[in-house]
């Protein structure tokens, strides 16, 4: 095992405040949360690293102890050179404290993870997704065990042993997330039925509790997260709540004027289109985009834009229509 400087992780000295350290917990915690850096596979290992830290030292006892193993380090690494690793550095700690027992202590998990435990599917105190110990080497050898057993324990006995999560990737079309809806997958050969919330964002993660795998016999199954896309057909463009989609309109109502339906993905919308509407223009209808999810926020705008169409063909007559009209207007 490696000694771990809790200190510098949390970049504080040692002679830091309670508040101090909570406040540079904070700051690394939000960096390095997993949701934050998808594409970063060793923030999660940094972001439990900090919560290590945290847990060491803004506990005075168990800071106190971490203390004394900081300065006794380098007598407890050449003690364990000779012994061939057999050192036992929790005996000594418990020496250091004066007591007989194992040291013991209650770990408050969510002080740790938090919002990360709950979004990964692990309960408070939970394994890491491999089965073991979210802690270094370091901080189980001067802590002890005991922690994991007393997380792992409820008032009926002890807990069957945890299930796999596991994750898949669906997608909704754009014009099913206006109102919440329910939709029905086949995922690992299981039919699925998830509600999915009005607004719901691309590339959000919903969790079913207790819909994943078993690690074994006896196990309880673990949680699903669902990975959601969502399908944006090719004239539309989504900024946020708000929506934006093209559509065609005929030459002569642009010149003209006139009234058309456009077929939306929130329904049919009529238009009163002006004389002389110039191609690109934006007709906007307040409160028609969609909701925020979960019912947060008001609705967006739904804009409609028109994209001006030349005829494809001229007739002899229409010819010379347009020849009087570029007449008239030379």
């Amino acid at each position: 095992m490696d000694y771990k400087d809790y200190y510098k992780i949390l970049g504080v000295p040692k002679s830091a405040t309670q508040q101090e350290i909570k406040k540079a917990y904070r700051k690394l915690a939000a960096k390095y949360h997993p949701d934050k850096n998808p594409d970063n596979p060793g923030a999660e290992d940094k972001f439990k690293e900090v919560g290590e830290a945290y847990e060491v030292l803004k506990d005075p006892e168990k800071r106190k102890l971490y203390d004394q193993a900081g300065s006794d380090w380098k007598r407890y690494q050449r003690a364990n050179e000779q012994t061939g690793g057999g050192f036992d550095w929790s005996q000594y700690a418990r020496q250091q404290q004066g007591g007989g027992g194992q040291y013991r202590t209650r770990v408050n998990m969510n002080d740790i993870f938090g919002e990360q435990a709950q979004r990964q599917g692990r309960s408070p105190g939970a394994g890491s997704p491999g089965g073991g110990s979210p802690f270094s080497s370091f901080f189980e050898t001067l802590f002890g065990g005991g922690f994991q057993q007393q997380q792992q324990q409820h008032s009926s006995g002890r807990r069957a042993p945890a299930g796999e999560d596991t994750a898949a990737n669906v997608t909704i079309p754009l014009k099913d997330i206006f109102t919440d809806t329910t939709k029905t997958f086949r995922i690992n050969g299981d039919r699925v039925k998830v509600k999915i919330p009005a607004g719901i964002e691309d590339g959000k993660r919903l969790k079913l509790k207790g819909r994943g795998n078993k690690s074994g016999a006896g196990a309880t199954r673990g949680d699903l997260y669902l990975k959601i896309k969502v399908d944006i057909p090719s004239n539309i463009e989504r900024k946020g709540r708000d929506i934006y989609q093209d559509f065609d309109l005929d030459l002569y109502t642009a010149v003209l004027g006139g009234s058309v339906v456009v077929s939306t993905l929130n329904g049919k919308l009529k238009l009163n289109i002006p004389e002389g509407t110039d191609n690109g223009k934006l007709f906007k209808f307040a409160g028609r985009g969609l909701p925020g999810m979960n019912g947060k926020g008001s609705n967006g705008n739904y804009y409609v834009r028109c994209n001006v169409k030349l005829p494809d063909k001229l007739s002899a007559k229409e010819k010379k229509l347009f020849k009087e009209l570029a007449e008239l207007n030379q």
